[in-house]
């Protein structure tokens, strides 16, 4: 509910995943308005911090951007981040 009266964000299933993606793209929009820099993406992953509880590991692209990974602040869900040289 208060993504949608608060962030006028319509959900459309009932995943945890969906409900971080849009506070995730509420806290960017609001941080970074035409451009995007490391500190705007750890100020949205705070602010998701802030607003969301439980456990949780995330990782997305960002399309011309990169990966961003990041998890709950207590570290409850684990994330392991790998890259393999070919």
């Amino acid at each position: 509910d208060e993504l949608f009266r608060e962030d006028l964000r319509h959900i459309n299933t009932e995943s945890d995943s969906e409900i971080l993606l849009n506070v995730f793209a509420h806290e960017l929009q609001a941080v970074a308005k035409l451009t995007l820099s490391p500190d705007h993406l750890f100020r949205a992953v705070a602010a998701v911090h802030r607003r969301c509880r439980g456990a949780y590991a995330v990782t997305m692209l960002i399309a011309g951007v990169g990966i961003l990974a990041y998890r709950d602040p207590y570290g409850i869900r684990p994330l392991v981040f790998g890259k393999r040289e070919t």
